[in-house]
């Protein structure tokens, strides 16, 4: 072989060898407190965030863990430890980030530790794309939109000028801090969008037609369905809020909806089929199938109703998208709805399961209670949306072992604010969960509050023990997987002596 082949062959080599070391980054975290033990982490596909692409590492016996991932170009990555604390990182093909979880003291920390560190910090200073219209609260009472999107300008200009500052003073690259920019017109732009279909939303309910007047007259110029197609704004993590967001301001804008019609889109299969369908009229390629990703998944992990719409969702995207590298964590997300429903296609009448009498018509827990008098009863109040909730279901078997000898009776209280009818009897029949049950309504909802909340909080689940004469005896008793301490209180507080 020739000299001039050997050094261009030690050339492409170098040059492979250096794409592959570019595209690579290396997290070094450490833990300081209590800790489950695992960090998760989100990767990005395609240089975008998406929450599905979660995945997990352990921690070692010092709190110590790496993470590496190939990262093609600037992203986002979330970093968590469960339960406990979360963080962003903005990060570089090529680059190594230290980072920290302070978890000792009760203003939780994430910390990064890198030479970009005081941007980073900065960053995590501002809403997480976890909670992303959190953002919304502080502007939702203001009236005036001039003075909505001045205020928004003047916080977006603000941000913005900090990474500037930092690029001037090399504490970050060009490619981060373009990237910082982007992202934070996005977020405004989702955020602006938002409230403006919300305030149309208040005053179509309100058939405020000079207020609609002014808004639409105002909002029309100032934002709209073009800025979904800017140059990289799906690396922002505020891409889809913005996107889901436009699409509904598009629709109060535009089709002046009575507001018992649009009462009606909220039920679960038009409101799934809207959001599918328009943004189809807006976006197109890896845009639109990023947003039907993220949509789907969402929707499967958060609404917890188990639809079978999703499922038809998910099939029809990885029919329209068989390639996309979306469909293995979408797969995973949609499995459980799938198990759900062919669980009750195959379940049998459980007669040990009973409906209250007329429960549409109790409004106090008192009134309630009277149904079941002489009845010693574990109260598990809960919601079709908890999580928690139907966690502690999967105790049913151990919860019956230590009530039935005793002649426990069970009354599962389910709110209704927020549960749909379908969804809970769907519930009772998919856990099988012998006891009565009821469905409580608002004003049921508002006297259990009021009698066991604590200053109008209230958390779901929650356990009470009631004695023969209606008189509770614990009104926090433990959680089923907690079967031995809840054995205790029945057996040192309830009515054994």
């Amino acid at each position: 072989m020739s000299v001039q082949k050997i050094i261009l062959a030690v050339l492409i080599l170098g040059l492979f060898g250096c794409s592959k070391k570019e595209k690579g980054i290396i997290i070094n975290g450490k833990i300081d407190g209590e800790h489950s033990g695992k960090v998760e982490y989100t990767s990005p596909i395609e240089g975008k965030w998406f929450y599905g692409d979660k995945k997990s590492i352990t921690v070692d016996s010092v709190g110590a863990f790496q993470v590496k991932m190939d990262v093609e170009k600037p992203s986002f990555v979330t970093m968590y430890v469960p339960g406990k604390a979360g963080g962003v990182l903005l990060v570089e093909p090529g680059k190594a980030y230290d980072i920290k979880f302070e978890l000792k003291t009760n203003q939780k920390k994430f910390l990064v530790i890198s030479k970009d560190s005081i941007a980073q910090n900065f960053y995590n200073t501002l809403p997480s794309p976890d909670f992303y219209m959190m953002g919304l609260n502080e502007f939702y009472n203001d009236s005036i939109p001039l003075e909505i999107s001045s205020k928004m300008d003047t916080l977006k200009e603000k941000e913005i000028s900090r990474f500037g500052e930092l690029l001037k003073k090399n504490e970050i690259s060009k490619d981060f801090y373009e990237l910082a920019v982007l992202d934070r017109k996005v977020y405004y732009s989702a955020l602006e969008t938002g409230l403006a279909a919300m305030l149309l939303r208040k005053h179509l309910n309100e058939k405020d037609e000079r207020a609609l007047g002014k808004l639409k007259n105002f909002w029309d110029e100032k934002i709209g369905i073009s800025k979904l197609n800017g140059p990289d704004i799906v690396r922002s993590p505020w891409f889809y809020p913005l996107v889901y967001n436009s699409v509904w301001y598009a629709r109060y804008l535009s089709e002046k909806p009575d507001p018992k019609d649009m009462a009606k889109m909220y039920e679960t299969s038009k409101r799934l089929k809207y959001n599918i369908d328009e943004p189809k009229k807006y976006l197109a390629g890896k845009e639109l199938e990023y947003y039907l990703a993220s949509y789907i998944f969402l929707e499967s992990w958060q609404t917890k109703d188990n639809s079978k719409e999703i499922i038809e969702m998910y099939e029809n995207f990885k029919n329209e998208y068989p390639d996309s590298p979306y469909n293995k964590y979408l797969a995973s997300s949609i499995q459980p709805i799938i198990d759900f429903h062919k669980k009750l296609e195959n379940a049998q009448p459980n007669g040990e399961v009973r409906i209250v009498k007329d429960y549409e018509n109790i409004n106090t827990f008192d009134e309630l209670i009277k149904q079941l008098h002489g009845k010693k009863v574990f109260v598990d109040i809960w919601g079709t949306w908890c999580g928690p909730c139907k966690k502690e279901f999967e105790q049913k078997e151990r919860l019956e072992e230590l009530l039935k000898p005793k002649d426990i009776t069970v009354l599962y209280i389910c709110e209704g604010r927020n549960s749909k009818e379908k969804v809970w009897k769907e519930m009772i029949q998919f856990y099988d969960l012998e006891g009565f049950h009821i469905l409580a309504n608002n004003t049921l909802v508002a006297n259990i509050i009021d009698k066991f909340g604590n200053n109008g909080a209230f958390t779901y689940p929650r356990y009470l023990l009631v004695d023969e004469n209606g008189r509770v005896v614990n009104q926090q008793a433990s959680y089923p997987s907690k079967i031995r301490q809840l054995e205790k209180e029945i057996n040192e507080g309830f009515l054994y002596k």
